[in-house]
């Protein structure tokens, strides 16, 4: 299996731990239940493209996770902290393919990380 892009880019560095291993732990529970919340709105909706974002979310919630057991604040993974969150390709391929669906012909993510 291949290793995250994050571990592959020497220029990478692990952000610096702002909330707890308690405290993330709770979020993520927290992020799966806003989730499961939005599916079921989204599902009585009934605009497939909408539903697709459940998927979105799921993924980078298991992407959190991952993070998360690997000791990364995942919440300072994002543009505005400078930190990236470590992805492996075929997750980059799998939201790459939920956001076709959504935004047809927008696909916007890379494996490769720009500086």
């Amino acid at each position: 299996m291949s290793e995250p892009v994050i571990k592959t880019l020497p220029t990478m560095t692990k952000p610096q731990e702002v909330f707890s291993e308690d405290e993330r732990q709770m979020m993520i529970l927290r992020m799966s239940e806003a989730s499961s919340q939005f599916y079921t709105a989204a599902i009585r909706i009934g605009c497939h493209p909408f539903i697709e974002f459940t998927g979105l979310m799921n993924e980078y919630i298991k992407i959190c996770q991952r993070a998360h057991a690997d000791g990364i604040d995942f919440t300072q993974c994002n543009k505005h902290a400078g930190h990236h969150l470590p992805m492996m390709p075929f997750e980059v391929g799998y939201i790459n393919e939920k956001l076709e669906c959504i935004f047809t012909g927008r696909s916007v993510v890379s494996e490769k990380i720009e500086p």
